[in-house]
Parts: C-alpha cells; sequence; structure tokens
C-alpha cells in the first residue's frame, strides 16, 4: 500500500513539473520524440560545453526529474540560438525551455553553475543600460575581473583593439535614456532586469 501511494505522488509531482514547464515556456515538452535533431545541430553541444544534450535535458523534463534537470549546466550554458528550436519536426521551442528551466533553477536558488550566468547577464543588462548599447571592451575587462574566465583569452586582446574590431572607448548611443526608461517601465511592472 505505502509503494502504491508513493508511485502516485511521484507521477502527481511528474506532472506537476511538466505543467509548470509548459506553463512558463509555453511548451509541451511531452510531444518531444527524442528524435535528437536538437541535439545534433547544437554547436554549443558539438563543442562539449554541455553536461548533458538537449534531447537529453527534454526527456528529463519529461521525465519530471525536476532536482536533477535544474542542476544542470546545459540550461546555464545554453545561448539560446535557437538552432534547436528551427530544428524541431515537433515545432517545440526547445530554447523556450531551455529558457524556462534556466528561471525555474534560479528561483530554487540552484547556483552551482548559475553564479557565472548570473554575473553575465547582471552586467550585460547593466551595460546596455548604462551605454545604450554593448560596450565590448569595458564589458569583457569586467566580466574578467569578476570571474576570472577571459584570463585565457588575454594575448587576443591587443590584437582585437588592433585590427579596430573592439572599440576601447564606450559607443556616444543617442538613445541612451530611451533604454533606461525602458529598462525602468519593466521594473515598475514587476519584471526583473
Amino acid at each position: 500500500m505505502s509503494e502504491t501511494l508513493n508511485l502516485s505522488q511521484l507521477q502527481r509531482d511528474h506532472s506537476d513539473f511538466i505543467e509548470r514547464v509548459k506553463e512558463m515556456s509555453g511548451q509541451d515538452v511531452r510531444k518531444c520524440y527524442q528524435c535528437g535533431k536538437c541535439s545534433a545541430g547544437c554547436a554549443v553541444h558539438r563543442s562539449k560545453g554541455f553536461d548533458v544534450s538537449p534531447n537529453r535535458i527534454m526527456r528529463m523534463a519529461q521525465l519530471g526529474m525536476e532536482d536533477q534537470v535544474l542542476k544542470t549546466k546545459t540550461i546555464w550554458i545554453c545561448s539560446l540560438c535557437s538552432t534547436c528550436t528551427a530544428r524541431c519536426p515537433r515545432d517545440i521551442d526547445i530554447a523556450r525551455v531551455m529558457d524556462a528551466l534556466r528561471i525555474m533553477s534560479y528561483r530554487k536558488n540552484i547556483s552551482e553553475y548559475a553564479k557565472t550566468a548570473n554575473i553575465f547577464h547582471r552586467m550585460f543588462m547593466d551595460n546596455i543600460i548604462k551605454w545604450g548599447r554593448m560596450y565590448e571592451f569595458g564589458f569583457i575587462v569586467g566580466y574578467t575581473l569578476k570571474t576570472g574566465y577571459g584570463f585565457s583569452l588575454v594575448d587576443l586582446g591587443p590584437q582585437t583593439l588592433m585590427k579596430g574590431n573592439l572599440a576601447f572607448f564606450p559607443p556616444r548611443m543617442e538613445n541612451r535614456g530611451a533604454i533606461r526608461e525602458i529598462v525602468e517601465n519593466i521594473e515598475r511592472m514587476g519584471g526583473e532586469k
């Protein structure tokens, strides 16, 4: 009798997680039939950046493996380029699922891989708000100092500056105030930067 109750509870938890993913992403992960096209087309997965392939992320979500899927490195490293979405024969926006899982992980305060990703996102938005567009040089220097990630690329900096591919000084954008106003409006509506 105890095993039946436990199985019943697991099934409810499983369905609850799938519904929360669907509500947050607008995507039904149950539609995925594991063809693997998302993983085959993923540049980040091919570069060995993920610990779990995109199709396995989808399968974990289908199985209600909430804790396991929210602790993966993959959901934080995914660049949301939407190649997986474009390749999906079931028209699942896998990038939206990844983003929803990332938000769920953040809200549950699962931060093993989130720390540098959160620093990246916060610095990116602060950069846009301050300059009206991305100031790459300032961003790279700040991100490297905060995380240590990028010190291995230090030798590329001078070359990139000399070729003119990276501006040393911040951009002068006329619409900086408008962008800042947009972000402030979103914050007033209850969103996050």
